[in-house]
């Protein structure tokens, strides 16, 4: 017995003392980092009681059998590698395990206890791989995980208990997948969800009640196809104050839907094929502060009283839609805690002075329109030109008269 106690001691103090080479071992942490060192096992004969272990862009292709040294490991880093699979039971051992990051690798789907003894994780990083299936319950044994990304994998469906453990989880990130729904019957668990990413998949539209996350914060649905959204879409969405819709194939504000997000603060509707902003398109935001409607070829027509509940908004950008020929007066005049307008790139020719509140500071973006320098820009010119002006629009050119043409308003 005492022959294997001397050995047990000589071999751990041997174990603490080896680095292996091309890594780094700081004792303090404990830590080590063997980063893109060309290994393609995890090291074993090193310091039992590592907090952290980075083994990024190596060449490892298994986990099995390897960790059950390192019980005390907090965070554990094996992204960029050659897993094809992180077999059961194999981090049972990882109790106090906080972050798992399993990025870049060639996993394709996991077993219901893959996840076994992870009691303690707070966020797994399973994006870019090759994930086509999630089984139920495949987190029940990480009750405690607030962060899981799994963007950029194959999923097109989810299944009801999917998320079933989690019940604090506050970031789910599902985008750059194959998603032609909303996998409502999966997420509906997530009553404490506070940002959902969907961005980028193959969604066509958003049925009533499609997200009903009761503690939703911000909603990316940006790049899909949605060309569609029913009156209800967002009615369960009380708390949502971020929504992006970009880059899809809306022909008009969903204003019915948006009315039920009576908290939203930033709102983005660039990239669609909406032909105008009819009157009341933004009603009941009246806690809106960013706007984006940019980059729309079909949009032409602004409603005088588009933004008449829109007391609040400080940011405007309404840039990049060269149909936009003309401001209608009062379209801005319900704005009085605007501080930023980029209509950059419209086909504005001029700009009225009703439009702009002088009693505080406004950055104004008027570069790369045909604008007509003539009288009715002559406010314009002088209120660049005072010693305190209240607007700052740098680089701003005449495009017109010829004569005109190429010079600076702003000094």
């Amino acid at each position: 017995m005492v022959c294997w106690w001397l050995a047990w001691v000589v071999l751990v103090s041997g174990a603490r003392a080896f680095c292996p080479r091309g890594c780094s071992c700081d004792d303090s942490g404990p830590s080590l980092r063997c980063v893109g060192v060309g290994i393609n096992v995890v090291p074993t004969l090193v310091n039992p009681g590592l907090r952290s272990l980075n083994l990024a862009h190596n060449s490892i292709s298994s986990v099995s059998h390897t960790l059950v040294y390192f019980a005390q490991l907090e965070e554990l880093d094996f992204s960029h590698n050659l897993l094809a699979s992180l077999g059961s039971r194999n981090f049972q051992k990882q109790v106090k395990l906080r972050e798992l990051r399993l990025a870049h690798n060639n996993l394709s789907s996991l077993s219901v206890e893959a996840l076994l003894g992870l009691t303690s994780l707070s966020v797994l990083d399973l994006s870019h791989n090759a994930i086509s299936d999630l089984p139920p319950d495949v987190l029940m044994n990480a009750p405690d995980l607030k962060v899981l990304l799994l963007a950029h994998n194959k999923l097109h469906t989810l299944f009801q208990h999917t998320f079933r453990g989690p019940s604090s989880l506050h970031v789910l990130d599902l985008c750059d997948n194959y998603f032609r729904h909303v996998p409502t019957a999966a997420v509906e668990e997530l009553r404490a969800l506070k940002t959902l990413q969907l961005c980028r998949n193959r969604l066509t539209q958003l049925e009533s009640n499609a997200l009903c996350l009761p503690s939703l914060q911000a909603l990316s649905l940006e790049t899909n196809n949605i060309d569609y959204v029913a009156d209800a879409s967002f009615s369960c969405l009380q708390r949502l104050t971020k929504l992006n819709l970009n880059d899809n194939l809306l022909r008009e504000v969903p204003s019915a839907a948006l009315v039920s997000l009576v908290l939203l603060e930033s709102l983005h509707l660039s990239r669609n094929k909406i032909r105008s902003l009819e009157g009341g398109a933004f009603r009941g935001l009246g806690r809106l502060t960013t706007l984006e409607v940019s980059r729309c070829p079909l949009l032409s027509l602004l409603h005088p009283a588009a933004l008449a509940e829109c007391f609040n908004l400080r940011e405007l950008t309404l840039s990049h839609n060269p149909l936009v020929k003309h401001i209608p007066p009062g379209f801005l005049s319900s704005l009085p805690r605007l501080r930023s307008l980029d209509l950059r790139a419209n086909g504005l020719r001029s700009f009225p002075s009703s439009e702009v509140s002088l009693r505080s500071r406004v950055s104004l973006d008027l570069r790369d329109n045909p604008m007509v320098c003539n009288c009715s820009l002559q406010w314009l010119a002088e209120e660049l030109g005072a010693a305190n002006r209240s607007i700052q629009a740098p680089d701003l050119q005449c495009a017109a008269p010829d004569k005109l043409r190429g010079v600076y308003l702003s000094r």
